[in-house]
């Protein structure tokens, strides 16, 4: 197991690519007659993006992302694990993409794949 969210595991079979994205709430003020000023206005987010391909005739079928589209239909943070056991905060699930190809003539798909962006909920931390 790469990651589980919210009880949903990413298997290392799955899982392609994992990106994480931190800002830290730098902005810059443009001065007259002097150099931006740079400030922190924000504490800062975290969101991670995560792609991967599922495997419907090998071992996961058809409705493999069904569990996550019902996680994400709750639409609340859920805690986000490592393999190694990191926790690594409570994320929401902002947004599932998926794309299938190679049909048969039955309208089953033969690859799936899938990117996913979670956004960092910081108030479910501190609760």
């Amino acid at each position: 197991m790469v990651l589980n969210l919210g009880g949903f595991k990413f298997e290392w079979k799955q899982t392609s690519e994992i990106a994480i994205e931190t800002d830290f709430g730098i902005n810059s003020q443009e001065r007259i007659a002097n150099f931006e000023a740079l400030l922190s206005a924000k504490l800062g987010s975290q969101s991670i993006n995560l792609n991967g391909q599922t495997l419907p005739f090998a071992q996961d079928g058809q409705e493999a992302l069904k569990p996550l589209y019902a996680l994400a239909e709750l639409r609340q943070s859920l805690p986000l694990v490592t393999g190694l056991g990191k926790y690594l905060g409570r994320f929401a699930i902002e947004k599932i993409s998926e794309n299938r190809s190679v049909f048969a003539p039955n309208g089953a798909f033969f690859t799936q794949t899938f990117s996913l962006t979670l956004r960092r909920d910081y108030d479910a931390d501190i609760a």
